[in-house]
């Protein structure tokens, strides 16, 4: 068992794909619902000696508020680690991590595990039409004449995020066509599809209205709603990735939750760079 800083977690989460590692939660629901790191699942320590044998062959990362309840999990899940799985713990828990915590549970509601796995790989390309009608509206609104579209550069930073939603939704589709070889053209499915939900499960109406009631100076409000909206679809993605049992379906999720990883952390960096 070894002690991981918050400043290395990033480094490691950065680094690292999102198949190798798990971000493991060992508070109550309650403290989960209330506030938590993007990403993490939630396995509570009352429960956890009786789950500990579910827990899947890769890299696990516990915390808690300060770091005893991880502490008390780790040992547990050392004794049954016959994989030689690398086994930490995140170093003054959640109150010492200083990266951003997401209120609230991830959007669930968004997928219907009752529906194949086709439906949902849709749903999942609808969500990311949402994101992208989002940035859409932003350069239109925003930065549609040519001074506003330099103005530290976040035009091409909007630019650059509507596209890679776009290839996000083209992502999905590379799973869909695998799971589905005679599904209609992407052009067709994206056509039809609203965009009217974004990757964070709020409405695009919500997140429209949300940056129009904020201040004159457009470019920090727009940029902390984008990381806000790319934070809560990798924390769905990835928590998604471990409640889906059928392989392709993890996969696809896995690959999202890689892509808005990165996706989240550009803009993270353009943020930091202009406040």
């Amino acid at each position: 068992m070894k002690t991981m800083t918050a400043d290395k977690f990033r480094e490691y989460r950065e680094r690292e794909h999102e198949k190798s590692y798990l971000l493991i939660d060992v508070r109550q629901p309650s403290e989960y619902e209330e506030s938590h790191i993007s990403g993490s699942i939630l396995l509570p320590l009352n429960e956890f000696e009786e789950r500990v044998e579910e827990l899947p062959e890769k890299n696990l990362i516990f915390y808690c508020r300060s770091g005893i309840r991880a502490k008390a999990a780790a040992l547990t899940a050392d004794f049954f680690n016959e994989a030689g799985k690398d086994i930490y713990t995140l170093e003054g828990g959640i109150l010492g991590w200083n990266g951003i915590i997401l209120e609230g549970i991830p959007s669930f509601k968004t997928f219907d595990l009752n529906k194949n796995i086709a439906e949902l790989l849709i749903d999942a390309m609808n969500l990311e039409k949402g994101a992208f009608r989002f940035y859409e509206y932003v350069l239109k609104k925003f930065y549609s004449d040519s001074a506003s579209y330099t103005n530290k550069g976040i035009g091409e930073v909007m630019e650059n995020a509507k596209d890679g939603e776009l290839g996000h939704a083209k992502l999905i589709y590379s799973h869909l066509k695998k799971v589905s070889p005679d599904t209609e053209p992407f052009d067709d499915i994206y056509e039809n599809l609203n965009g009217d939900i974004l990757e964070g499960g709020a409405t695009f109406q919500e997140i429209i209205q949300l940056i129009e009631n904020r201040t004159k100076d457009h470019t920090v409000d727009i940029l902390e709603t984008a990381i806000s909206m790319e934070y809560r679809a990798f924390d769905l993605y990835r928590v998604m990735s471990e409640r889906t049992e059928d392989d392709s379906l993890k996969d696809a999720f896995y690959s999202l939750s890689q892509a808005e990883k990165a996706h989240m952390n550009t803009l993270v960096k353009v943020l930091e760079q202009i406040v």
